[in-house]
């Protein structure tokens, strides 16, 4: 079931402030800025610890097998593993990485989709490292999201054949979700 903000009420001047109204309005609000689990604000973390064959020139959701935290179960390790589905309606900061095999031939680049579609000004692209040096390329977004939209981080080289992405280290595949705003 979907979650939704808390509200704070407003009261009448001259009202007592009750212990129920407290837990209503102020308490509410509080364990939803500063909770934890589900009764904080929807936040997610993913990365890849598996390589994943990324095609040519192609833009390629990134599979996500490993969670460090997914407070609304926005997130599968086991069906459509690229996407973070969104449970409470708002903005959301979102930010991803692309991270790729050793490889000195062409570019590299990551951008952040919408329910499959690019989100304007996400887009980062770099050239390649080195032959002997893995690479990531960083990117970022704020996204307007309903209940049931989906997020991913795709990623695209140039280095003239399949590739690897670089997974299970500092260098791999990953995607923060962290909603901001109603």
């Amino acid at each position: 079931m979907a979650r939704t903000v808390p509200v704070i009420g407003s009261q009448s001047p001259g009202a007592f402030l009750t212990g129920a109204l407290w837990n209503a309005s102020v308490k509410a609000m509080a364990d939803w800025l500063l909770g934890s689990g589900t009764s904080g604000v929807p936040r997610f973390r993913g990365y890849q610890t598996s390589v994943q064959s990324l095609s040519d020139n192609t833009w390629t959701p990134l599979t996500l097998d490993t969670e460090s935290f997914d407070s609304d179960n926005g997130h599968s390790t086991s069906s459509n593993t690229s996407r973070y589905v969104v449970q409470v309606a708002g903005t959301y900061a979102v930010l991803g990485a692309a991270a790729f095999a050793a490889n000195a031939t062409g570019n590299r680049a990551a951008r952040i989709n919408q329910n499959g579609t690019s989100i304007p000004g996400s887009f980062v692209k770099t050239l390649a490292a080195t032959a002997s040096h893995s690479s990531a390329v960083a990117c970022g977004a704020e996204v307007s999201c309903v209940v049931g939209d989906y997020i991913e981080v795709y990623g695209l080289h140039t280095a003239g054949a399949a590739l690897n992405t670089s997974a299970g280290t500092d260098v791999a595949c990953a995607m923060n979700v962290w909603w901001i705003s109603g």
